[in-house]
């Protein structure tokens, strides 16, 4: 990699201000590799009215793409996500053609002003696509990352032989899991298998004393945090919940952080499952503040499914938060879970769709305090695998062998 010469990072989500949680995770990754590298990142996300365009980072470029007049009209990305919007408002299929015209035009000027020494897509579809395609136009080498949502939904015929395109004409691809990679069929090059990471020193040391101090003393905290969304199960966990015996709920309450599509149906159906008053919808929050609630829970549940679009868990970050955080963890055996949680060693792994079993699983958990504390050890040990510098350190060994090949 020539020294200083820039990296193009092309994406459909990324932290909108300073205390924005999207795509988070993509934000932390290039802060890691931005400091163990000589090049600057430059990246590439779509514009939207909650983007400060007066913020940037301290050590990456930002640059957003307009797709759609007036601003305020841009609602194809963020919040729920792109699927997950277009499920819930299909007048947004009008912004997908100006979406993907405006990222291909923006992508090649701006790797036509740069000349980067690679472009690093997230995401295989339309991502990986657009920068396959500027990259030949350019000759500029491509790593395409898939996350599990590009890999599992979008199976259409015509879009799986976009997908396979578009991975055949890139320089590398990774995937955070192998059960991700292995969701693409025919003659694909093998992918480096490299996970989505943690800042597992934050993570360890969240501190619960104030967000328990108002709770009665021996209250077991369940959390759920993500997007609420079809895909994240939600309504299984709220079933289960209202499955528990009176006197397990009454030792428990439910914390859910995160917003989408589904938090209106999500609260409708505690309420008339009548248990609202165990349950507490906290919206979105800031990353920051995430700690401390993985701290003061006792019990971290991930009821993952597939959705009606064959979407699932690629690997579900949150899993890893919350073992650094030393809690005990529950959750569903889907897409890549199981290459994240070891059954019965750091965590509980249930069938996705089957509330009677989780059900079963947070009933043991409750009871059963030491069992609770050798998961949450075992899975404490574990997240530091997902260290940011770790992951950091095999991104950049990838971007050296790309560049060096070029």
């Amino acid at each position: 990699m020539q020294k200083n010469q820039p990296i193009v990072w092309l994406t459909s989500s990324y932290p909108r201000f300073k205390q924005d949680s999207a795509s988070i995770f993509l934000h932390y990754l290039a802060e890691k590799i931005n400091i163990n590298t000589s090049s600057d990142i430059h990246i590439l996300a779509p514009d939207d009215e909650e983007v400060d365009k007066s913020n940037q980072w301290s050590n990456v470029y930002l640059h957003h793409f307009n797709y759609f007049i007036p601003r305020r009209l841009q609602k194809l990305a963020y919040g729920s996500g792109i699927l997950p919007n277009l499920k819930a408002n299909p007048l947004l299929f009008i912004e997908v053609p100006f979406f993907l015209i405006s990222q291909f035009y923006s992508c090649y000027i701006l790797v036509r002003k740069l000349k980067p020494c690679l472009i690093h897509a997230h995401w295989v579809f339309p991502q990986g696509t657009v920068a396959s395609l500027v990259g030949k136009l350019t000759h500029t080498p491509v790593i395409i990352t898939t996350h599990g949502g590009d890999a599992f939904s979008l199976q259409g015929s015509l879009l799986a032989k976009i997908k396979h395109w578009s991975l055949n004409n890139c320089a590398a691809w990774t995937s955070n899991t192998r059960a991700t990679a292995n969701a693409f069929f025919g003659d694909i090059s093998q992918p480096n298998i490299i996970p989505m990471g943690i800042d597992w020193h934050k993570f360890n040391s969240g501190t619960p004393q104030v967000l328990r101090s108002e709770l009665a003393k021996n209250t077991l905290i369940l959390l759920f945090i993500g997007r609420l969304v079809e895909k994240k199960g939600v309504n299984d966990l709220l079933t289960a919940y209202s499955m528990l015996t009176n006197e397990q709920r009454n030792q428990t309450q439910l914390w859910i952080i995160g917003n989408g599509t589904e938090r209106k149906p999500l609260e409708n159906l505690s309420r008339s499952l009548n248990i609202d008053n165990k349950i507490t919808f906290l919206g979105k929050l800031p990353n920051d503040q995430l700690p401390d609630y993985y701290a003061a829970a006792d019990i971290f549940i991930a009821p993952s499914i597939s959705d009606s679009t064959g979407d699932t868990e690629g690997q579900g970050v949150t899993l890893v938060e919350a073992m650094a955080s030393a809690t005990a963890i529950i959750s569903t055996d889907t897409g890549g879970i199981s290459e994240v949680i070891e059954h019965n060693q750091t965590g509980i792994l249930v069938p996705p769709q089957n509330p009677a079993k989780l059900k079963s699983a947070i009933a043991e958990l409750i009871t059963n305090k030491k069992l609770r504390g050798d998961l949450a050890s075992k899975g404490n040990q574990s997240a530091e695998n997902y260290a940011w510098s770790l992951v950091a350190q095999k991104f950049q060994t990838l971007y050296e062998q790309i560049s060096t090949k070029r």
